[in-house]
């Protein structure tokens, strides 16, 4: 009887735990606006090619290739070649660096070359779905919106 008992507890219960929840959902649009406001730079984009450039301590630089799938923010359009650095944890795999990412690209000018240098916030980049396209895009209008009917 005493099984029976916990079994039935055991079975109301697990719907209640969080270990089941589905990382689609993650981050949260208010998460997603937070990094969209603190960027130049949001892009779907497709890596082409990835390559270490240097180490300091137990951290490697890499500097990225790729092409610009969807803009949500920033200057760049449908089909654009990008390169942007990312700071990482030493030994991680090249694979970590291919296919379809969300990231977010901090903008910062050097005058000597008269060019932007493009690095991603921390803990920013985010394997595509399409909940969080799905939100971006939302961002992105509720952007417009404010801007257009801002009075001059």
């Amino acid at each position: 009887m005493r099984r029976v008992i916990r079994v039935i507890t055991l079975g109301l219960l697990l719907p209640l735990c969080p270990f089941g929840k589905d990382e689609e959902d993650w981050p949260s649009l208010g998460y997603l606006r937070n990094d969209y406001k603190s960027v130049s730079v949001v892009a779907h984009v497709l890596i082409r090619e990835a390559e270490i450039t240097g180490r300091v301590g137990g951290y490697e630089n890499w500097r990225v290739s790729c092409e610009v799938l969807e803009s949500f923010k920033g200057r760049f359009r449908r089909r654009d070649i990008v390169e942007y650095f990312q700071g990482a944890e030493a030994g991680l795999k090249k694979e970590y660096f291919t296919g379809e990412k969300i990231v977010f690209l901090l903008a910062e000018y050097q005058k000597e070359k008269k060019a932007f240098r493009y690095s991603v916030l921390e803990n920013s980049t985010l394997p595509y779905t399409e909940d969080r396209a799905r939100k971006l895009r939302l961002i992105r209008r509720s952007f417009v919106k404010k801007r257009s009917s801002a009075v001059w």
